[in-house]
């Protein structure tokens, strides 16, 4: 049994999940398109496993570059290949953690110039992140979601939904701060944030609770080895469900 941890992508992008339960009839397409923010601890994986444990069985790809903001997923060709040739139900959008305060004008330029690549039955989202310490002074209104506010300027008159991941983050934070979220970094998620985006990205798009969902999934590798995709302590796991119920439904 293999523990994987984080899944860093040294390549230009990642466009299928190699340990995707292939035998399972698919019922949605998903795609993240985003970087480090997204498949930090397979935060992808995670919640594909946990759309096939309510039986409602996502098939969930993503494209992430490490540090990429919207304009480098313009110029990549790949992704304008994928959406090309495929048609998903959703896609999941996640500009650079800083890009919405500080470039609203550049996000909003390349949001839609990919959102014009996507075919008008598909459900875009944008994947609000959450505050960090070094990117509040962006934050010259002091507004209590800033990066969610401007998303919802970026994405006006679109049929885009927004998914407040990080409203659960600053809500959590409030009311459990005995536990972190983030790595040490104080900006990338830990498997106890990864996990909270997982749950808010799931109930988000099926509209159910996370309450009850599993605390650990797990894949296969190429042998046939099971890979871990990130645990939870069963200490934080109810609250993580708790807050993104709270926030979601």
């Amino acid at each position: 049994m293999i523990l994987i941890s984080n899944c860093f992508n040294t390549g230009f992008a990642f466009n299928q999940n190699p340990y995707s339960n292939s035998h399972i009839p698919i019922n949605q397409k998903v795609l993240f398109i985003g970087n480090s923010f997204t498949f930090y601890w397979n935060l992808p994986s995670q919640v594909e496993q946990m759309s096939i444990e309510s039986g409602l069985n996502f098939d969930v790809n993503h494209i992430s570059i490490p540090s990429a903001k919207l304009r480098d997923h313009w110029n990549n060709p790949n992704l304008k290949l994928l959406l090309k040739n495929e048609t998903f139900d959703h896609i999941i959008i996640q500009e650079h953690s800083t890009y919405p305060l500080s470039n609203p004008d550049d996000t909003k330029v390349y949001f839609d110039l990919i959102r014009s690549l996507i075919p008008p039955k598909t459900q875009i989202h944008f994947f609000s992140t959450w505050m960090y310490p070094t990117i509040e002074k962006f934050n010259t209104m002091n507004l209590e979601y800033p990066i969610e506010e401007s998303i919802k300027l970026i994405v006006s008159k679109t049929n885009t939904k927004i998914i407040p991941v990080g409203r659960a983050f600053k809500l959590f934070k409030a009311r459990y701060p005995k536990f972190n979220l983030l790595m040490e970094d104080n900006k990338h998620p830990n498997p106890n944030g990864t996990y909270l985006a997982s749950c808010v990205i799931y109930s988000h798009i099926t509209g159910q609770s996370s309450l009850n969902l599993s605390k650990r999934y797990k894949g296969k590798d190429s042998k046939e080895v099971d890979i871990y995709y990130s645990i939870v302590e069963d200490e934080v796991l109810n609250y993580i469900q708790q807050i993104s119920d709270e926030i979601i439904l």
